[in-house]
C-alpha cells in the first residue's frame, strides 16, 4: 500500500513510539532477566526482559493502532492493513545488559513501503532518548542533533560490530584490520541501534556492520537521516552503513575494498552481540 503520511500523523506516530520506548525502558530497569536462553549460538542470549519489553510494546501498538503491522525480534509478527509496520528490537545489546555494560536500549522504528519514517531509540543505560521522523529534525533528550562534518576518512572515528558466530567474527576482524590504518580509530559498543544514534549525534563520524537485522537498524536509520546524514541497509548482506554526506563515498569504498582483500565472505551472519 502506497501511503504518504502527513506531518500530523508522523508527529502522532513519533509520540506513540516515544511513549512505548519509555515504558519498555522501565522493563529494562527492573532487571528481571529470568532464565537466560540462547538463540542462534551459545553466545546469542535472550532474557525475560527481551520478551516482556516486546510484549509490552506490541500490546500497546495493538491497542493504539490495531490496523498496523508489527515485526519484533522476539518472534512478534502481526499483519496489518494500514500500510505502516512497527519494527521492534526490545533490548538491543542483550550481552551488554547482562554484564551491566553501559550500551543497550530499546529500538522502535515505523516504516511504510519498506522505508523508515519514524525512529526512536532509548539508550536506557545512560537515559538518552533519540527520536526522529521523516522531514523533521533528530533529537537527543529533546535537543537537536547533527552528524559531523568530517570529510576525510583518515580523520574519522568509525564504529562497527561483530557477529555471534566465531568463524564469522574471524572474517570480520580481518576486515576491521584492513580498515584500521585508514581511519582515526575504531569503536565497538555492542549495540547497533545505539551506534547509529552515535553517528546522528556526532559521537561517531561513521558506522558500518554486516550481520544485523532490520529491527536492529530501522529506527537508527531514520534518526541518522533526520540528523543530516546518509544511512542505508542492504537486506541481502544484512549490512548497514551510516555517515555524514562528506564521508559517504569514502566509507563505502574503504569497506568494500577491505572486504575484497580479506578473502571469500561467509554467508550473512546473525545479529551482533
Amino acid at each position: 500500500m502506497n501511503i504518504v503520511p502527513d506531518a500530523d500523523e508522523l508527529d502522532d506516530l513519533l509520540a506513540l513510539a516515544t511513549d512505548f520506548a519509555l515504558k519498555a525502558g522501565d522493563v529494562h530497569r527492573r532487571r528481571a532477566t529470568g532464565d537466560v536462553a540462547s538463540k542462534s549460538t551459545a553466545t546469542d542470549p535472550v532474557t525475560q526482559v527481551d520478551r516482556e519489553a516486546e510484549a509490552l510494546i506490541a500490546g500497546a501498538i495493538r491497542e493504539a493502532r490495531p490496523n498496523d503491522a508489527i515485526l519484533g525480534e522476539e518472534s512478534t509478527l502481526v499483519e496489518g492493513t494500514s500500510g505502516f509496520q512497527w519494527v521492534i528490537d526490545p533490548l538491543d545489546g542483550t550481552v551488554n545488559y547482562l554484564y551491566d555494560f553501559p550500551s543497550y536500549g530499546v529500538s522502535i522504528g515505523i516504516e511504510t513501503d519498506g522505508e523508515p519514517v519514524v525512529g526512536v531509540v532509548l539508550d536506557t543505560a545512560i537515559n538518552h532518548l533519540f527520536a526522529a521522523r521523516d522531514n523533521g529534525k533528530a533529537t537527543k533528550n529533546g535537543e537537536e542533533i547533527k552528524v559531523t562534518t568530517c570529510s576525510e576518512l583518515s580523520l574519522a572515528l568509525l564504529g562497527t560490530g561483530f557477529a555471534y558466530a566465531s568463524s564469522v567474527r574471524e572474517q570480520q576482524a580481518k576486515i576491521a584490520t584492513g580498515l584500521l590504518p585508514k581511519v582515526r580509530d575504531i569503536r565497538r559498543s555492542g549495540s547497533c541501534a545505539v551506534d547509529l544514534c552515535s553517528v546522528a549525534a556526532g559521537r561517531l563520524d561513521a558506522f558500518y556492520e554486516t550481520g544485523v537485522n532490520w529491527w536492529d537498524v530501522a529506527a537508527g536509520i531514520q534518526i541518522v537521516r533526520s540528523a543530516g546524514g546518509i544511512a542505508t541497509y542492504e537486506p541481502d548482506l544484512k549490512r548497514v552503513f551510516a555517515s555524514g554526506p562528506k564521508l559517504w563515498e569514502q566509507l563505502i569504498n574503504a569497506v568494500n575494498q577491505a572486504e575484497t582483500e580479506s578473502g571469500p565472505q561467509s554467508p550473512p551472519p546473525s545479529a551482533n552481540i
